[in-house]
């Protein structure tokens, strides 16, 4: 099995941001609800949905992570719900 392409932390903003989606900008006062992106690890990166409002519950965080599967999928990537916090783990789909 040969990984396809390891996605990145820039690669996968720019992916949903051409999507359409809103990157998150926190601020003092105001900001945007929106995507993050992090490294995870060597061959993989976390999405995280963060929000301007206080109190947000994890399961409308996992709503809005869940909009953020199909353009990443399309693209090729592998994408998994994490169970313990609300975040995509992204990683490159295997192809035998």
């Amino acid at each position: 099995m040969t990984p396809t392409k390891t996605p990145t932390k820039r690669g996968i903003s720019r992916l949903l941001a051409a999507a359409e989606f809103p990157r998150a900008v926190s601020k003092l006062r105001g900001g945007v609800s929106g995507f993050s992106v992090s490294k995870l690890g060597a061959d993989s990166v976390e999405v995280r949905y963060s929000s301007i409002t206080m109190g947000m519950s994890n399961s409308y965080r996992y709503v809005q992570l869940a909009n953020y599967v199909t353009p990443l999928l399309v693209a090729g990537y592998k994408v998994e719900t994490a169970r313990d916090l609300p975040r995509l783990i992204v990683t490159a789909k295997t192809e035998a």
